[in-house]
């Protein structure tokens, strides 16, 4: 009798699993990738977005995970004197809508190298789910003020397949 019921325990193990899994918030990813916007594409970004839909919901995204690298550094091109360290870095800037209002924002920076980042966009405090993630990558002087420069912004909205 106790080995039917340990049987019957151990057999119910996956299901419980299963269902555990599938009330967690599912997520969507999607490539990005932006730049400087300058000839020698000193600036450049690239990475994912993991669209993290809400427990409760699976059309609501509560918030977006940003994971990728930036690069400041000059990109050779036919004469590479051309774009050599100009004295300024490079700044991604990534940015989370709800409608026309800006929920949160976080940036990484680097300098003559290339830095990874990691950080999440988006709050259970924040006003309305994620519809859109913007990334501009801008270029700034290091030791004297802007002016500064920066590439297009790029616009990331949730597409499902």
């Amino acid at each position: 009798m106790k080995r039917t019921r340990v049987l019957a325990a151990l057999a119910a193990v996956p299901t419980v699993l299963a269902l555990a899994t599938s009330a967690q918030a599912a997520a969507y990813t999607q490539p990005f990738a932006a730049d400087s916007g300058d000839a020698c594409l000193y600036g450049t970004t690239e990475g994912t977005l993991d669209w993290n839909y809400a427990s409760d919901s699976a059309i609501v995204v509560d918030t977006v995970d940003v994971k990728g690298r930036l690069s400041d550094k000059p990109t050779l091109v036919a004469d590479p004197t051309n774009c050599r360290s100009d004295g300024f870095n490079s700044t991604a800037t990534f940015t989370a809508y709800s409608g026309t209002r800006a929920v949160d924002s976080n940036s990484a920076t680097a300098d003559n190298g290339t830095v990874a980042f990691s950080f999440t966009l988006g709050k259970a405090w924040s006003a309305g789910p994620v519809d859109r993630v913007v990334v501009q990558v801008c270029r700034h002087p290091i030791f004297t003020l802007p002016p500064s420069y920066c590439g297009k912004e790029v616009t990331y909205t949730l597409r499902i397949a």
